[in-house]
């Protein structure tokens, strides 16, 4: 089959829509044709199989439809509405979904991609269980260290004053037992109390009858779930969490204002760009600066039009400067974890607070965070760096605008935050070359908002 442009946006899997009765996922492609342009507002045709094993093996599923893309050339759709969808078992990776594309709406496929589903199908065996099914043999010891055959002596003194008691109550008196004789009671009169416990089977069902509530209790030692009811613990929903979180960042970012796509990568529950953006709506000169209008720059770019711009080495290897205007596009300071801050950031993304900066750099272990963040080597950073870059966030030292002069390119990295300290100040976050603490620590805690800087946006 001929192969024609196809830019594959990504397969969307979440727990909520496997929950739902069809089982079906939604899907979505941007199309282009085979001059690379988009196909837009067209209907096309679609054949889609899932295979189990291997690409090209066994054919557990298929399904044909035909689905109109938008003005933007992305088609949306979802998978599983057909017969046989619900009858799949999951259990038995791995499986892989290839899909055909008619870009007429008919059936003569001339586009093929094949792509292998990886973590998300596997989120059934963590649904939580409604009920632990099979019995709860107890193993207290038997009660079997009393002599029955003598029987029970209770003496007076034993006996609680019940006559003055009860007389007390609108019952008519109790006033028929002479207690100071006792009371003998017979082995005939005492139930097996051996035989009963030595043979009790409970289940938790049983046990739920009794009442729902573990007093604030955990319940420890669950074995790996296995079934679609079983009940899964806290490491086996942390390791799902951490697979989806990989499998979202793992299909990166399109900022449709430019078509521009940006790698991401997952650190702790973020998901952060792996790149400084690149929007560029205009350009400005070293020597326009404001706190109050937006600016763009490219690093050492003194033109005002923005296609030589993008032409610029700097633009493509660093990305755009922002002053805080321009960054926060309109929107208001939030210090807020996550910020709601969209600002200059594409859609489903936002600008970090100066808290999420706070979460990332904690859960990298605070001095450590740098050299976990910045690019490995020296190819952009000038030595001495001994940088991992174990993360993925490939932090670069894109420099600033100062005094109407650009600096530190190679140097040093600066980002802004969504969190502003005053009117006129914002607050941000730097990288140097050698190996200090990523700044501000602890001062300075923010720069004036004319200081033009990179800008990593988070998913939301």
């Amino acid at each position: 089959m001929k192969r024609l442009f196809f830019i594959f946006c990504g397969l969307l899997l979440s727990l909520g829509m496997f929950a739902q009765s069809t089982q079906a996922f939604s899907y979505q492609s941007i199309i282009r044709d085979a001059d690379n342009n988009l196909v837009k507002n067209a209907e096309v045709g679609m054949y889609i199989t899932l295979m189990q094993g291997a690409p090209g093996t066994t054919n557990i599923y298929n399904e044909t439809q035909t689905v109109t893309t938008n003005e933007n050339g992305l088609l949306t759709t979802t998978i599983g509405n057909s017969t046989g969808f619900s009858d799949i078992n999951w259990t038995n990776p791995p499986y892989f979904l290839t899909v055909y594309i008619d870009l007429n709406g008919g059936t003569d496929y001339t586009i093929e991609f094949t792509t292998q589903l990886l973590s998300v199908p596997f989120a059934l065996h963590a649904i939580s269980a409604e009920s632990i099914t099979g019995e709860l043999n107890e193993t207290d010891p038997a009660f079997n260290a009393w002599d029955k055959t003598t029987g029970i002596e209770i003496s007076e003194s034993q006996i609680s004053d019940l006559q003055n008691y009860l007389t007390e109550e609108t019952d008519p008196a109790f006033g028929a037992w002479n207690k100071s004789t006792g009371i003998t009671i017979t082995e005939a009169q005492i139930t097996d109390l051996k035989d009963y416990i030595e043979t009790e089977n409970q289940n938790l069902d049983d046990v739920l009858a009794k009442g729902t509530d573990a007093g604030n209790k955990n319940i420890t030692n669950l074995a790996t779930p296995v079934n679609a009811l079983d009940a899964a613990t806290k490491e086996y929903v942390d390791g799902v969490k951490t697979m989806l979180l990989d499998y979202i960042a793992s299909l990166g970012v399109t900022d449709f204002r430019d078509n521009r796509h940006y790698p991401a990568v997952a650190i702790g529950n973020q998901i952060w760009m792996a790149e400084n953006l690149k929007y560029l709506p205009s350009v400005n000169q070293s020597t326009t600066i404001s706190s109050t209008e937006p600016c763009y720059y490219v690093y050492g770019y003194e033109g005002t039009s923005v296609d030589a711009a993008k032409m610029r080495e700097n633009y493509i290897t660093y990305g755009v400067l922002y002053n805080w205007p321009a960054t926060m596009n309109g929107q208001e300071s939030s210090d807020t974890n996550p910020s709601s801050v969209q600002g200059v950031c594409p859609a489903g993304w936002h600008l970090p607070s100066d808290a999420e900066w706070a979460e990332l750099i904690e859960y990298l272990g605070n001095t450590l965070a740098q050299e976990k963040l910045k690019e490995s080597g020296n190819a952009h950073w000038i030595a001495p760096s001994n940088a991992t870059n174990e993360t993925g966030f490939t932090a670069l030292p894109g420099g600033t605008l100062y005094q109407n002069e650009f600096i530190n390119l190679t140097r040093m990295g600066y980002w802004w935050s969504a969190t502003q300290e005053s009117a006129t100040i914002a607050k941000y976050r730097m990288m140097h070359y050698e190996n200090y603490v990523m700044l501000p620590s602890p001062n300075p805690t923010g720069i004036g908002k004319e200081i033009p800087m990179s800008i990593r946006c988070v998913r939301d």
